[in-house]
């Protein structure tokens, strides 16, 4: 049974999900440090825990030509609860949660510990997408009076693989970006910036971050929402219009700088983007974001990101190759969410949109054995890509 803590007392400890390289970096870092209790590292798969035992419950991160090896890591296996068939929940109360899986998996790999959490809770999401924030309020959280409180995290060191499952390689150093995550004012309205979670609150929201940035190595550090946004902005449209192009392409980055048709769609891509970035009123009064979003610095930096992947294949290729799921919504889909709420119309991000959701769901139909023929004149719903 999840232990009952005060309200009002702050914890030191953490849990993260995630057994990607992010996660796995972040809990070899908490794990490094002896001043808060060892972390908690959530595992769904039974595979994933099996093989955290051959490993020898342990994490191991390459920075340089030095190998750290760290045990303090408490590896829990995590299991769907029913009620029905097991009235006494398992583990224990979570009070501080990192979430590195990707946005479009966090729903469903939130279900096994959703009775954990409560409004004591703080969450923190670092993902390439957004928008995860808002599906799982939807899908958990409708009610604010028992809602956790989320954050929004931008991580922008970059890593590698190394050896087996549990091994990270640090490439190179940089941060991570903290923000509180402030809620939209609903479909089709202006987003509204309102103070949340309640002012009693915040305080708990604070602690967490302050703890992050008092972890050596980790190089936290907190913002307000417009500044956050402004450092996330040129990875996420990095994704946003890369990740779609060579998927539909089918190729890897270094083809779409060279090919004349694939520069115009990333161009008007990256318009579209700049033109929702300016309307949005989280960054409106901000000078410098402003020439940023308009100018042409934004196009720059993801020209420049794509030329740096080389000959890297992109995430959302190989899930469209598996008929697996990717981050489209969290994405490219993010956008086109925003326009629709300042009003700002992006034909071609939402058509790039609804090609990568059609190509996935041919590749996942080709893998059953068939091919769909819908019945003319059907429409796809909204409802399918809305958060």
């Amino acid at each position: 049974m999840p232990h009952r803590r005060p309200i009002g007392i702050a914890s030191e400890q953490i849990h993260i999900m995630g057994s990607d390289l992010v996660g796995r970096y972040i809990a070899h870092t908490l794990a490094s440090c002896l001043s808060i209790p060892p972390v908690r590292y959530l595992i769904h798969r039974y595979n994933l825990f099996a093989k955290w035992g051959e490993v020898g419950r342990e994490l191991t991160l390459y920075r340089g030509n030095e190998k750290i090896v760290n045990r303090r890591v408490i590896g829990e296996r995590i299991y769907r609860w029913d009620p029905a068939k097991d009235p006494v929940p398992e583990g224990g109360f979570i009070d501080n949660l990192i979430m590195t899986v990707p946005a479009s998996s966090a729903v469903a790999a939130f279900s096994p510990i959703r009775h954990r959490l409560d409004q004591r809770s703080t969450i923190c999401l670092i993902q390439e997408g957004l928008g995860a924030a808002e599906a799982l309020i939807d899908a958990y959280f409708p009610d604010e009076g028992t809602r956790p409180i989320f954050l929004l995290g931008h991580f922008s060191t970059t890593l590698g693989f190394a050896g087996h499952h549990y091994e990270v390689a640090e490439i190179q150093p940089r941060r991570l970006y903290l923000t509180l995550y402030m809620p939209s004012g609903g479909k089709g309205m202006q987003r509204i910036v309102k103070r949340h979670p309640p002012v009693e609150r915040t305080g708990r929201a604070m602690n967490f971050i302050r703890l992050l940035t008092a972890i050596p190595g980790l190089n936290a550090t907190g913002h307000p929402n417009g500044d956050w946004f402004r450092y996330k902005l040129p990875n996420l449209a990095f994704h946003a219009v890369g990740e779609p192009l060579t998927a539909l392409m089918g190729c890897t980055y270094d083809k779409l700088p060279y090919n004349a048709y694939a520069r115009h769609l990333m161009d008007t891509l990256v318009s579209e983007i700049c033109d929702v970035v300016a309307r949005l009123p989280e960054t409106r009064f901000i000078d410098k974001f402003q020439r940023l979003g308009l100018g042409q610095t934004l196009h720059k930096d993801v020209l420049k990101k794509i030329k740096l992947q080389n000959t890297a294949d992109s995430k959302m290729r190989n899930a469209i190759c598996r008929g697996r799921d990717n981050d489209i919504d969290f994405l490219t889909g993010y956008f086109v969410k925003r326009g629709r709420e300042v009003g700002v119309k992006v034909p071609t991000l939402e058509s790039i949109m609804w090609a990568i959701k059609a190509k996935r769901l041919a590749h996942a139909d080709k893998q059953l054995g068939y091919i769909p023929f819908e019945e003319k004149g059907e429409q796809p719903l909204e409802e399918d890509f809305v958060d």
